[in-house]
């Protein structure tokens, strides 16, 4: 009998092993729970298994089983749960049959474990924030600063990510472990944080919602990023993000490793949408003649339905990349967009943009030493209410066979933009001479997209707080590619050196992606490509950035477009085809004949607009043009050792730059820095020195010359559009 209740007893004791063990893994899989309160439910097995084991031995013993020898039993059986054991009483039970050795002990640690896991359990999600915490560190996490909205929902989209639980009151820490949000409470301090950011290789987050002050976060990370533990990215626009860079970052990069990029919520969601949808992929192409400039008859407008922070944004982008041509008299010329702003809020419809476009552009190039620059748009503000009669008429209006209109509906939520979006399209009829695209911040889960109604939905925010936009930004980093590989640098490293030899020697544009991927497996030159480009002047690297953000727009105007690549066999159009609708007469001859610059080829075509949109953007950064009183001829040595005349044109810390100019006017600044350096010398189209100032021309055929390589080079394929 006595040995049949030992082996009942080790049954019970595997069975609540086994019991604790099963509870703990469907925890950890059902809500990553490692430890849960449901483990209190075995402390009373756990009881009953030793209590019985007690009495089975004081049965042994001969003692008298009644009530006040079961009564003391529980004293005896609690003494167990501290580690004391009755030796008189087990003794002699174990000694006949050693089962009972192994029942008491699996029996002890039962108790034992389940006592350590009910108590635990309490502090449970404590003790999983804290492991999940020091799993997350050393993966190199992004770390999120301070509890915010956007912090959280960046979090949830993020799964290697922690917030860095700055002033996080104890009820909220625990609310937010309780959301299952790994929290590192730590003070914002260099030497505080040194402590916990031990590995390096952070990324962190700081969202304006936040409420930080940037210059401190800027300070503190400063000292602590000298060991190289964090890279930081600050939610603050272009604008904001100059002044930073400016006044206190460029300060401290004499004496860190400081990596500080900006972010914006808005502008994350325009720089997509021009990506994603440049005007030049709707228009139809009757619109368009053989060379791509529009047709003189045919005009394209943007209408904005609503003016708040995301069509703020979104004209932004759109004016400085939507640069169109058109010809006349056998020249080309601008083809502005018309740009139509409805809103009935006088404050959403005065900002730095209209100002700077419809009134500071005139008085700032009113005099100028050469031609003024084109115009960047036809801007219309029209402060209406969108349900006014005049309102929907005038929309109508914008809409015939001889226009192409654009309406982009960003109100006050999701279910009005789509409402009034199928109002305007009640309005019109369907034609291919309009699109309607909606802002849909989609937080509710509104599945506006699958109806099928032809409007195009575009700007989820849940879409843009992730590792992908804002750390690992393929725009940008597109953008640094296109910097390392065709920039001259001094001291390159070997490697980049070789590479950039090959592309010169004709490189395909497949193998520079293979080769440009080999070197960029190394960490290091992966941060060589980032310290280039964070060594670039703040209007380079814009300049850059919406060089590549353009890249769909002129292939869109060719009948092209960039899709990436789904594996190696992927290969799409060939160089061959791509070039049967980019005409460029000049490449074969070298650019040995200056009176190229001036024909109307496709290529002149998009190198027109390419300056169009270089200037937009210069304009739009409170750029001038520069006077001629200010460029003065030097003597200099060539890396040769060969003197040379130079001439400089620019001068960034001032903001000016000759170049902003019209395209033909280029030409005037040529011929002005040509007899400025060279007053005896006859102008001739093929004259070495008339070719070395014409590479203000040339760079933008460069340019457009390796389009097809460039795009390929960067993991994209080209496909003709329908």
């Amino acid at each position: 009998m006595y040995l049949a209740l030992g082996i009942i007893f080790l049954i019970a004791c595997i069975a609540i092993f086994a019991m604790i063990i099963a509870t703990n893994v469907l925890s950890i899989k059902k809500g990553g729970k490692i430890i849960t309160k449901k483990n209190m439910l075995y402390l009373a097995p756990a009881f009953l298994v030793i209590y019985g084991i007690h009495l089975t031995a004081a049965d042994f013993n001969g003692r008298q089983i009644d009530f006040l020898c079961c009564f003391s039993m529980i004293g005896t059986v609690l003494e167990v749960f501290k580690f004391k054991t009755d030796n008189d009483l087990l003794l002699p039970i174990c000694r006949m049959y050693h089962i009972y050795y192994a029942d008491f002990i699996f029996a002890a640690l039962a108790g034992a474990a389940t006592l350590i896991l009910s108590a635990a359990s309490f502090f449970s999600r404590r003790i999983t924030n804290f492991v999940n915490v020091k799993k997350l560190l050393k993966a190199n996490c992004d770390i999120i600063l301070g509890d915010s909205a956007d912090a959280v929902q960046y979090q949830k989209n993020t799964k290697c990510s922690l917030l860095l639980g700055v002033n996080v009151t104890r009820q909220r820490y625990a609310e937010l472990i309780k959301l299952g949000i790994p929290v590192l409470r730590v003070p914002l301090e260099a030497k505080a944080l040194a402590g916990k950011l031990k590995n390096g290789g952070y990324n962190v987050i700081v969202f304006r919602d936040g409420n930080y002050s940037y210059t401190k976060v800027i300070e503190t990370f400063t000292e602590l990023i000298n060991g190289g533990a964090a890279k930081l990215h600050l939610e603050a626009n272009q604008h904001e993000m100059k002044i930073l860079k400016e006044k206190f970052i460029t300060k401290a990069d004499g004496n860190s490793k400081l990596y500080v990029t900006g972010f914006s919520k808005y502008e994350l969601m325009a720089r997509r949408f021009v990506v994603d949808h440049p005007v030049t992929k709707y228009i139809p192409r009757s619109f368009y003649n053989e060379n791509c400039t529009v047709k003189n008859d045919k005009d394209i407008n943007i209408v904005f339905i609503g003016f708040g922070k995301v069509n703020y944004q979104l004209f932004r982008m759109c004016a400085m990349q939507f640069q169109l041509a058109q010809e006349k008299d056998g020249k080309l010329a601008s083809k502005p967009v018309q740009y139509y702003i409805y809103d009935n809020k006088d404050a959403s419809l005065h900002n730095e943009f209209f100002s700077r476009i419809q009134f500071e552009f005139d008085e700032e190039f009113s005099v100028c030493d050469f031609p003024k620059p084109e115009k960047i748009c036809d801007l219309h503000i029209c402060n209406t209410d969108i349900n006014s009669v005049d309102a929907k008429k005038k929309f109508k209006s914008l809409v015939s066979e001889n226009t192409f209109t654009c309406f982009i509906v960003s109100l006050e939520n999701d279910l009005e933009d789509a409402s009034y979006a199928q109002t305007v399209k009640r309005l019109l009829k369907d034609s291919g001479s309009y699109r309607i695209f909606v802002r849909a911040k989609n937080n509710n889960g509104e599945k506006l997209n699958e109806d099928g109604d032809g409007i195009i939905y575009f700007g989820e925010e849940k879409q843009l707080y992730t590792h992908e936009n804002i750390i690992n930004d393929d725009l940008t980093e597109l953008a640094q590619r296109i910097n390392l590989l065709y920039s001259k640098i001094d001291g390159a490293p070997k490697w980049l050196c070789d590479l950039q030899e090959k592309i010169e020697d004709g490189l395909s544009g497949e193998e520079q992606r293979k080769q440009l991927n080999e070197n960029l497996a190394d960490a290091k030159n992966i941060e060589y490509m980032q310290k280039l480009w964070l060594a670039l002047p703040y209007i380079e690297q814009a300049s850059n950035l919406y060089h590549a953000l353009n890249l769909p727009f002129k292939l869109n105007l060719l009948g092209f477009d960039m899709v990436k690549k789904s594996g190696e066999e992927d290969t799409g159009i060939s160089e061959d085809e791509f070039n049967k609708y980019y005409k460029n007469s000049g490449r074969s001859a070298e650019y040995n004949d200056y009176s190229f610059y001036f024909n109307t080829e496709s290529s002149n075509v998009l190198a027109y607009i390419e300056h169009n949109r270089w200037n937009a953007l210069y304009i739009l950064y409170d750029f001038k043009q520069m006077k001629k009183a200010d460029m003065v001829v030097e003597d200099r040595v060539d890396k040769e050792g060969k003197p040379i005349k130079f001439m400089a044109h620019k001068n960034l810390n001032l903001k000016q730059h000759a170049c902003i100019t019209t395209y033909y006017g280029l030409n005037e600044l040529l011929l002005y820095k040509f007899t400025s350096m060279y007053p005896s010398a006859v102008f001739k189209n093929d004259d070495e020195n008339v070719l070395n100032l014409a590479k203000i021309y040339e760079y933008d055929y460069m340019d457009l010359d390796r389009l097809y390589s460039e795009i390929t080079a960067m993991g994209y394929k080209l496909v003709k559009t329908n």
